[in-house]
């Protein structure tokens, strides 16, 4: 029965043109090559050179028997390849959660940086609410998930915080406060007001804000998605509060937006599964997606 060690040997005669070349390649002696080349003919029962003084030409047999042989040790290589990839990325998969605003800018520009030195790596994003974000990443449904807001209660998965950054006031480009420099609740008093849903923490410090304020507003719509608040502010429908890093992602919107006092911070945090063992891939994509955090918070500021 023929063994690897015969079949390299063939292999290496053919690409490098000679036993002798062969035994360079193998770190092997030239008789040592010659002997494995004979067994594996012994073997196999095939006669894969042609013999003459100095020299060996293959077969017709052995050109048949080379190109299965090249077959098969490319499918190693690619195994060797998978081997690589999962010795440096773990599965080679990456499963993100994000909430909306994240989801539609800062991620996939993020991503847009990690691909380019990791192509090969399988990605998939998901999006929901933080407290859903939270399940999926506790489940290990994902690998790491970007919520904007964790209950106390939440022990189950480890964290860190991406960015803290102040919300501004969002209103159409023509609306009467764009002219003013800086916004507080009394400015809004009366505005239509566009509202993130009322289970969000979030909501109930802004409404918190205005009602010790004892200002007013009309809210007639509300969403947990910042996309929606900003296309409807975009129409018309009123202003919001929102988080400014979503600022670039519509760009293109008839929108203008104003600091607000008193500051009302937004937060991004990256969370991953407690306990899991180290993945290298989600390591090099969470150290990316802080890169990015943070030169898109500083640029925010440097404005």
């Amino acid at each position: 029965m023929m063994n690897l060690s015969q079949v390299e040997a063939f292999r290496a005669v053919v690409l490098s043109g000679s036993t002798t070349a062969a035994a360079r390649v193998l770190h092997t002696s030239q008789p040592n090559v010659s002997r494995l080349i004979s067994q594996l003919e012994k073997a196999i029962g095939l006669l894969l050179f042609e013999r003459s003084p100095g020299k060996l030409t293959l077969t017709e047999e052995g050109h048949t028997f080379f190109t299965e042989v090249q077959r098969s040790f490319l499918g190693l290589e690619r195994l060797d390849e998978t081997a690589d990839k999962i010795r440096r990325f773990g599965t080679g998969e990456l499963r993100i959660a994000a909430v909306s605003t994240i989801a539609f800018g800062l991620l996939p520009r993020a991503i847009k940086r990690f691909a380019q030195d990791h192509p090969e790596v399988g990605i998939s994003i998901h999006m929901g609410h933080s407290s859903v974000i939270s399940q999926w990443v506790d489940s290990h449904f994902c690998d790491l998930g970007i919520v904007s807001q964790l209950s106390r209660q939440d022990i189950s998965t480890e964290r860190d915080v991406l960015y803290r950054i102040d919300g501004v006031c969002l209103m159409p480009e023509n609306h009467r406060l764009a002219q003013k420099k800086r916004l507080t609740p009394i400015d809004l008093e009366g505005e239509t007001f566009i509202s993130s849903a009322k289970p969000d923490e979030l909501r109930k410090t802004v409404d918190r804000i205005f009602d010790e304020a004892g200002v007013k507003r009309i809210i007639n719509i509300e969403t947990s998605y910042s996309s929606i608040i900003w296309s409807l502010v975009g129409l018309g429908m009123g202003v919001s509060i929102v988080n400014p890093l979503a600022v670039q992602d519509y760009r293109s919107a008839p929108v203008v937006t104003r600091p607000f006092d008193p500051a009302l911070p937004y937060e991004g945090i990256l969370i991953i599964p407690k306990g899991r063992p180290a993945n290298r891939l989600v390591a090099k994509f969470s150290e990316v997606l802080r890169t990015v955090a943070r030169e898109e918070c500083d640029a925010l500021l440097a404005q």
